[in-house]
């Protein structure tokens, strides 16, 4: 007699020529992670929602005629997946060198916060920080604003909403958000003013999911006698 799990088969699909299992309602990112691709994202926490933003997450899956981003495509049966294709890496090289121009700098202090280095760490990867491109930068830092927790450091803020994001979804706070468009965006809080002023716990979340160092703890930073702190608060 066949068992109840010999007859409810999970679907598969093929990844870079492997067949993969996976649960019904899995993302292609989330499968291409659990087999053990690295799959880069900037825009993605795996406690938000996903959005898709970045576009660093592309794959290439057979049928479809751009590559498509693998954190919010579920994916199907049958369906085969490149992850790493020659035109996918030489976009996720463009697309962080054209990030890394906008920033002051790429390379920060680890004590920033826990997800400080992901930006640098892919830079680096991809060989992407040799200036091919400059120009204006978005982002301006806040450091006139005298919280002794939380350093503002725009500078070197990229638009990936996951602090927007963990402010609102995890925490409910809603106490940050994203104000204007293009070189103008900026991360900030109602009437522009003072986080203490705002609805912020300091709950250092949106802190732990910056990938860049623009959220930053400056406890730790004093603690380190960073030179950061004379320049942002």
């Amino acid at each position: 007699m066949q068992s109840v799990n010999e007859s409810q088969e999970l679907p598969t699909l093929t990844l870079d020529g492997e067949e993969i299992a996976f649960t019904p309602g899995e993302t292609v990112y989330e499968v291409s992670t659990r087999a053990g691709k690295a799959v880069p994202t900037l825009c993605y926490d795996p406690r938000l929602e996903a959005l898709g933003s970045c576009r660093l997450c592309v794959v290439e899956v057979e049928g479809q005629r751009v590559p498509v981003a693998s954190c919010t495509t579920r994916a199907e049966d049958g369906m085969k997946v490149t992850t790493a294709s020659a035109k996918v890496e030489a976009q996720r090289r463009t697309l962080l060198e054209l990030v890394a121009s906008e920033n002051r700098e790429v390379t920060v202090d680890a004590l920033r916060g826990v997800a400080s280095q992901e930006l640098g760490t892919l830079v680096e990867r991809y060989d992407a920080g040799g200036g091919r491109f400059a120009g204006a930068q978005s982002g301006a830092s806040r450091p006139d604003d005298p919280n002794p927790f939380i350093l503002r450091d725009y500078d070197l803020c990229i638009s990936c909403y996951r602090c927007v994001r963990v402010c609102a979804e995890q925490e409910g706070d809603y106490a940050i958000s994203m104000a204007n468009r293009g070189f103008a965006t900026q991360i900030t809080v109602e009437f522009g003013g003072h986080l203490q002023d705002s609805a912020c716990t300091f709950c250092g979340q949106c802190v732990q999911t910056c990938p860049t160092g623009a959220l930053a703890d400056k406890k730790a930073l004093r603690f380190a006698g960073d030179g950061t702190l004379n320049r942002g608060s």
